[in-house]
């Protein structure tokens, strides 16, 4: 089989001693990647970089050192990472786009941002990480295949709950799977929520948690959430994930399987995560993207 190279610097990358940099947006993802890392039987040192109001400061207690920049200031992350002599990333958590949209205190643009962002017009997820990536590889610096740094974390093939999806379930996702596909290859969500051969609501800026509950509002209880990889999604870059908060949310709107890309979703605090699913009566699943029925 043929090795893959980006796959193959990422595992000697891990391998090394030389730091390794997390730029952390919000939720618990770059806490429980930087736990995963340092578990390991070599862990390499860590470094941060967060946004003051977005990244936890929780994850200053599990790092080497913690870098704290306002949103949009490229100038100093990049001398950030070079203080830090760090040049492999990890870009972990979400940021929210409308703080971009909409002018929100708490992106301030630098010059560098400014001349960036004025030529790519393109503000899709993808289109928005892409520019990251290529302006962060400008800089000298390579970023990680988040799948193969976290690989502990991925979901598995087949059911992970004791709970198997129904009949139903599994006709809602054969049904969603073209949809969800299709969404992502337009540049928006990575989620798809149906019910009974309809579409109850499709992920856009909102994100995950908040089209689970709209769904939950439109068409009531026993609803399947469909979660995956976009279409040629670069893999370094916002991989799709769940988490103990997804089963929260699910359980709120009556939301009662969940289908997930196995190799491709990262699942996070996944012991809680299944044993609240279990708890919650929800089947939770993974696909094999290769075929069109889980």
């Amino acid at each position: 089989m043929p090795i893959d190279p980006l796959k193959e610097s990422a595992r000697r990358s891990l391998r090394d001693d030389r730091p390794l940099a997390l730029i952390a947006g919000a939720g618990n993802l770059p806490i429980e990647a930087a736990v995963a890392i340092s578990s390991r039987a070599k862990p390499r040192p860590l470094v941060a970089l967060g946004f003051p109001g977005i990244t936890s400061p929780d994850l200053e207690a599990l790092v080497s050192s913690m870098h704290w920049l306002e949103l949009g200031q490229l100038s100093a992350l990049a001398a950030a990472l070079r203080e830090s002599k760090a040049d492999r990333v990890l870009l972990l958590g979400k940021v929210s786009k409308s703080l971009l949209l909409s002018g929100e205190v708490g992106f301030s643009p630098d010059d560098e941002a400014r001349s960036l962002l004025a030529r790519h017009r393109d503000r899709s997820d993808d289109g928005l990480l892409a520019l990251i990536a290529c302006w962060l590889e400008e800089q000298g610096f390579e970023l990680l295949d988040q799948g193969v740094a976290l690989r502990s974390m991925l979901a598995s093939a087949g059911p992970m709950t004791r709970l198997e999806p129904s009949e139903q379930a599994r006709a809602d996702f054969s049904c969603g799977w073209p949809i969800v596909t299709a969404l992502g290859s337009c540049g928006a969500g990575q989620c798809v929520v149906m019910k009974e051969g309809a579409v109850l609501a499709v992920e856009a800026l909102e994100g995950t948690d908040e089209t689970i509950r709209r769904a939950g509002r439109l068409g009531g209880p026993g609803a399947t959430v469909i979660k995956a990889l976009r279409m040629d999604q670069d893999r370094r870059l916002d991989l799709p994930a769940v988490g103990p908060d997804t089963i929260r949310v699910m359980l709120e709107a009556g939301a009662t399987a969940l289908a997930i890309e196995a190799g491709a979703a990262l699942i996070l605090d996944r012991e809680r995560c299944l044993a609240e699913a279990d708890a919650g009566g929800i089947a939770v699943w993974g696909f094999d993207a290769g075929r069109e029925s889980p």
